[in-house]
């Protein structure tokens, strides 16, 4: 037995005890179970910056007198999809972080409920959509409409006043219902 370990030890291996190898392994998934542990809570707080960055300057644009409804409602799509996959590893998560995802979840679905809110609100469905050259043609086409209103108004009170004037028989004898529009007047040729 002796020889045995001693050529052991000239060759360089030696026999470690069980529970030492146990002790190495145990210690190995510890240290990689750590460094995935402290990764994962990394790159959870990374997204999470870049994430309430986003649905801050969405807050912010919501605040704006005429804000793009159609592109925030895009952006708090994004927005909710980032905080549900940071929400799915909470269980490793910090309670710092993990707290934090749930606080954002809920303020970016108050912001989404507003949104919502104000497009359908909005008078074309479509809230701030459209461009400032959209608005003042859609004005222009309103001022056009307006005038060519006018115009039927006047040229029916026009026509109004004619239909009236050529109706009323001068005689005291005739009524109106005998009187004839000059219109329908016919005139003989002799």
């Amino acid at each position: 037995m002796r020889k045995r370990q001693e050529g052991l030890r000239r060759s360089g291996r030696t026999k470690l005890p069980k529970w030492r190898v146990v002790l190495a392994s145990c210690g190995g998934a510890a240290l990689a179970f750590l460094t995935y542990f402290f990764f994962l809570n990394w790159s959870v707080a990374k997204n999470f910056e870049a994430t309430s960055a986003l649905l801050k300057s969405d807050i912010l644009a919501l605040q704006l007198a005429n804000p793009n409804l159609e592109s925030l409602k895009e952006s708090q799509a994004q927005v909710l999809s980032q905080l549900y996959q940071e929400q799915e590893t909470s269980a490793l998560q910090l309670s710092s972080t993990k707290r934090a995802v749930e606080k954002a979840i809920e303020v970016a679905n108050q912001v989404s409920q507003e949104i919502d809110l104000r497009y359908k609100s909005s008078p074309s469905g479509a809230g701030g959509a459209f461009s400032s050259s959209a608005t003042s043609s859609s004005q222009q086409n309103q001022a056009q409409r307006t005038q060519e209103r006018q115009r039927e108004a006047e040229s029916q009170q026009k026509l109004n006043t004619l239909l009236s004037s050529n109706t009323q028989n001068t005689s005291s004898s005739a009524d109106s219902s005998t009187a004839v529009p000059q219109s329908q007047k016919v005139t003989k040729p002799w």
